[in-house]
């Protein structure tokens, strides 16, 4: 017998048609495993905010940060066009400050009046806290510049100012001798480093070193200007005008400036001297008015308007 040969096409469709079931079954299979897992996986991110938003829906304006040195924060445009809030342009410190001397409260060191009931202080905002002046280093020195007190009304500065008042009337229950004593003692009592001017005026003012003005405090010139001024007398009128021209002329502007008058001054006089005074680094500039017949107005508007203490005192009456 002959024998018939299968064709080979013939034999390997059965198991082809296996291998093709086995596929489809497996899909079937890891589809029905993978479809509740996305399911599950899309009902979890459904409920996750992914991102951060107000209880109203509105989104939080996004911040453009910058990594420029010195260049401001600026907010996004976008958050103007999508309706929410603008956030604030964070600014560096700048010369808004007005570059003066501060303390952690934003206002200069306070200045105390040792005189107790003798003395009324008032001024404004900015003299009720002042303790120095602005002539040049804001009254600092060597460390924190050289500090005294004058009719109990204290002062700090490297260049210090005295225009008191030598007038006629100043003869009177021994003022001149009490204020002679007080300038003396205040100029005792500062370091050598710190420079003083010393001028006495009337209707015109004498000084010790009308060239140069002001002068070390040096125990040699010290005793000078001890000296010079016990012997100076009282007379003449009541104008402080030309001792503050001379004063405010000296190549190195005051820091501070004691004024003391028991008097009436010129009506132009408070004009005149707080002009000198804004033509240059502020100057503070404490009054002093001595005894009950002193113009108190103009003494109190000018430490006021230069951030001084204005002080009334009672005479002693020294013999």
């Amino acid at each position: 017998m002959t024998a018939v040969a299968t064709p080979p096409s013939t034999m390997s469709r059965p198991s082809a048609n296996r291998s093709k079931r086995i596929t489809a079954s497996w899909i079937w299979i890891g589809l029905a495993i993978s479809l509740p897992i996305h399911a599950l996986l899309l009902a979890i991110l459904s409920s996750i905010d992914v991102g951060i938003g107000s209880p109203t829906g509105n989104a939080v304006p996004s911040i453009e940060v910058s990594l420029i040195d010195g260049e401001p924060l600026q907010p996004s445009t976008d958050s103007t066009a999508s309706g929410g809030a603008l956030t604030p342009e964070v600014r560096p410190p700048g010369p808004d400050m007005g570059g003066a001397d501060l303390n952690v409260f934003g206002l200069p060191s306070a200045t105390g009046n040792d005189q107790g009931d003798a003395a009324v202080v008032s001024a404004g905002a900015e003299g009720l806290f002042a303790s120095g002046g602005g002539g040049g280093d804001g009254g600092l020195g060597d460390g924190m510049g050289a500090s005294t007190t004058f009719f109990g009304v204290s002062g700090r500065g490297k260049r210090i100012g005295y225009v008191v008042d030598k007038s006629g009337s100043m003869g009177i229950d021994g003022r001149m001798r009490q204020a002679k004593a007080e300038i003396i003692r205040s100029i005792a009592v500062l370091p050598d480093f710190a420079s003083v001017c010393v001028a006495l005026f009337d209707d015109d003012f004498q000084t010790v070193d009308r060239e140069g003005g002001f002068v070390k405090c040096r125990e040699g010139m010290i005793t000078r200007l001890k000296t010079w001024i016990e012997g100076v007398a009282q007379s003449g009128g009541t104008n402080p005008v030309p001792a503050f021209q001379y004063l405010f002329s000296r190549r190195e502007r005051p820091d501070v400036v004691f004024f003391m008058s028991d008097g009436e001054i010129p009506p132009d006089a408070a004009d005149e001297i707080l002009r000198l005074n804004r033509r240059g680094p502020n100057t503070v500039i404490h009054c002093i008015a001595f005894g009950q017949a002193a113009a108190t107005a103009p003494l109190r508007r000018i430490a006021s308007e230069t951030g001084g203490t204005f002080s009334v005192s009672s005479s002693r009456g020294v013999p």
